[in-house]
């Protein structure tokens, strides 16, 4: 008899758990008196795109939603674990006169997050549920008591996260030692993430340390990924798989994969809103993908057949190259898509464009092209060193890694011409910028450099030649409190 009530109980809970959350495709948001109620008690806390609460980098709530919300006037806890306190206390079970819950999640002395192990509680915390689109940490610690409110969740392993950890206690593999290189001060407090030009794995560094902590699996060999200090997504475009990965780098796994209709080029993303674009040349579109909720927000077809792609700083425009015919196009984001040609260049390596100006640099005729973004008339030409493979925007200038002999030019949109241009290492073939985070450095690495390269933006000279044994094909430095704060 118990067995056939616990299984209509679990019954219950699922057709619970489908009818209020196949009502609405959008993310999960807490009533917005609960909220208020939680910003007021807790001021420094956020809410996630799935409604758990945010408190600190240790500590989060996961909302309960009821079977059956009550109409309140006036919104009040009735029911603490600790008995007493206020929600600035901080206690393990919180639950409001509407049927709303709050359970704390926090981590236990081995770091694993876990929820509340008291077992007289009242019948409407057993009652709740989860949010349905909540992300689970893997490897949850949840009381049997308690795993009636997952609905359908499911709790991923750290196994299933893709994450490969590295025993210290072992012997230091000969993996290992090729993805080390001398620790940078510039990293502390900083996550760096890194992929070769040989292996789908991404080697995670913490700090300023020599080796990496673990490996993230990715499902093939990635060709670009793009994430900001806004968002703990990143999004992973691959040369010859059909589907973009996004990482949740704060739990460290691959969150879901977004299917495009065919192959993607390239990727940019706009550090102000989190909302990255992806070109696909033989779908003939560029899919934008939200970053702040990890979902794809729309697919914009054209004409033309987008290959190398870069969002403008005021994230207003999209300038695109034509992988058919290598003609430069800009298109003006908006409810309607308006595209319009900007020049036919030869071989382009790098687009950029800012509030003012559209920057393309040719590979083989090693030059720099500048176009007024608003008339898309040419202002200015420059001959730069032999390939150029890279550039970054900083400020008023365009800093562009010409590999071939190991030169940066130094590029001055005000004065309109190159302004310097610095040997940095004549050993190696550096092919990229990377901007660190908070900082006015850049760092210069390369598929067979076996060096870093930290270049310092405001005194326009090399600081640092640091001995790498790992090749870099794409790198992410993010700050690292700031993940854990998100």
């Amino acid at each position: 008899m118990k067995i056939l009530q616990n299984k209509g109980f679990r019954l219950f809970i699922s057709l619970f758990a489908f009818l209020i959350f196949s009502q609405s495709a959008n993310a999960s948001k807490l009533p917005i008196e609960v909220w208020e109620y939680v910003k007021e008690q807790l001021p420094s806390s956020t809410q996630r795109f799935d409604s758990v609460v945010v408190v600190s980098s240790d500590v989060m709530y996961i909302p309960l939603y009821p079977a059956q919300t009550n109409a309140v006037g006036t919104l009040k806890i009735e029911y603490t674990y600790p008995a007493g306190k206020t929600l600035k206390d901080k206690p393990e079970i919180v639950v409001f006169n509407n049927n709303f819950v709050l359970l704390k999640l926090f981590k236990d002395k081995n770091g694993d997050y876990t929820l509340t192990s008291y077992e007289d509680f009242p019948m409407k915390v057993k009652l709740g549920v989860m949010p349905q689109d909540m992300l689970v940490p893997p490897g949850l610690k949840m009381p049997e008591n308690l795993k009636l409110v997952l609905g359908d969740l499911i709790i991923p392993s750290k196994e299933e996260g893709n994450l490969i950890y590295l025993n210290k206690d072992k012997k230091v593999s000969d993996v290992l030692m090729k993805n080390e290189f001398i620790p940078l001060s510039e990293f502390k407090n900083k996550k760096t993430y890194i992929t070769t030009a040989n292996s789908k794995f991404m080697l995670v560094y913490d700090d300023n340390s020599k080796s990496p902590l673990y490996e993230l699996k990715l499902s093939s060999l990635p060709s670009k990924i793009v994430a900001s200090n806004s968002t703990k997504f990143a999004l992973v475009v691959y040369f010859a798989n059909k589907n973009l990965e996004i990482i949740d780098l704060k739990n460290e796994r691959i969150l879901t994969q977004i299917p495009l209709d065919d192959v993607a080029k390239d990727a940019d993303i706009d550090v102000q809103t989190n909302m990255a674009y992806v070109s696909s040349q033989n779908a003939n579109t560029i899919y934008c993908v939200d970053l702040n909720s990890a979902k794809l927000a729309k697919a914009i077809r054209l004409e033309q057949s987008p290959s190398r792609i870069a969002v403008s700083t005021d994230g207003n425009s999209i300038v695109f190259v034509d992988g058919i015919s290598g003609d430069l196009f800009v298109l003006k984001l908006g409810e309607s898509v308006q595209v319009n040609p900007v020049a036919k260049i030869k071989n382009i390596s790098k687009v950029l464009c800012d509030n003012q100006f559209i920057y393309a640099i040719s590979r083989t005729e090693s030059k720099m092209y500048v176009y007024d973004k608003n008339t898309l008339a040419l202002v200015d030409e420059e001959k730069l060193n032999q390939k150029p493979l890279d550039a970054v925007l900083y400020q008023n200038k365009v800093y562009i890694l010409c590999a071939k002999e190991g030169i940066l030019d130094i590029y001055d949109n005000i004065e309109k011409k190159i302004i310097l241009s610095q040997q940095l290492e004549k050993d190696g073939f550096y092919s990229k910028i990377t901007l660190v985070p908070d900082q006015h450095n850049i760092l210069i690495t390369g598929v067979n450099s076996k060096k870093f390269l930290l270049f310092d933006l405001e005194k326009m000279n090399l600081i640092k030649k640091q001995p790498a044994l790992i090749d870099v094909s794409n790198i992410i430095i993010m700050d690292k409190q700031r993940v854990q704060d998100l």
